[in-house]
């Protein structure tokens, strides 16, 4: 690949002396089919890495156990391209700690904020159920709109009918004790799925 590089660099340089010093059509015509092609074969090279003679994949591996790209190839393009690899993998793995820290971040705040919370998708898996939810239905967990049915029956019902911006009252009844739960909706989607937010309090 390197060769290929000095090549195509020798060839342009060539047109430009041509360019330079008295235009010749022909030369110049050649030079530049010359310089097209080169381009071409540099770029089924990028594109079809397996065919790389001196980054072969099958020379370069992963070493699970220290999370990084090594290669038993002796060549420098294979050793700058692990090199490359490794430092785009420790920029990815970064970012990773850094989302992972926000997400828990912002996940212990909506744990333990004082309105109720709960979030689930048109399927009526429940993604997020915060503490203070859990505390006004009476519910130690639950992963699916369904497992609220045993609360309310309409309780259900009144989460998939409401719209962004929708109210509603519902007085629940748990035992012995009756309590009344407002209830407000948010239509939202996330990765390209539709999702809802119910808020509550009482």
């Amino acid at each position: 690949m390197f060769t290929r590089l000095a090549i195509l660099a020798a060839t342009v340089f060539a047109l430009g002396f041509i360019l330079a010093n008295g235009f010749n059509f022909t030369v110049s015509i050649a030079l530049l089919i010359a310089i097209a092609f080169q381009v071409k074969q540099l770029l089924e090279i990028f594109e079809q890495p397996n065919a790389q003679e001196d980054l072969s994949t099958e020379k370069i591996k992963f070493d699970e156990t220290t999370q990084s790209f090594k290669t038993e190839n002796g060549n420098e393009g294979a050793k700058r391209f692990c090199s490359y690899l490794n430092e785009s993998l420790n920029k990815l793995k970064l970012s990773r700690r850094e989302k992972d820290s926000e997400h828990q971040f912002f996940k212990n705040i909506v744990q333990h904020v004082g309105i109720g919370i709960l979030t689930f998708d048109d399927e009526g898996v429940i993604q997020i159920i915060n503490t203070a939810a859990k505390r006004l239905l009476k519910v130690e967990r639950a992963e699916k709109l369904d497992d609220l049915l045993e609360v309310d029956s309409s309780l259900v019902e009144s989460f998939k009918k409401l719209k962004t911006g929708g109210r509603e009252l519902l007085q629940l009844k748990t035992g012995d004790e009756t309590v009344q739960l407002s209830f407000f909706a948010i239509e939202l989607t996330l990765r390209g799925k539709p999702m809802k937010l119910i808020s509550m309090s009482n």
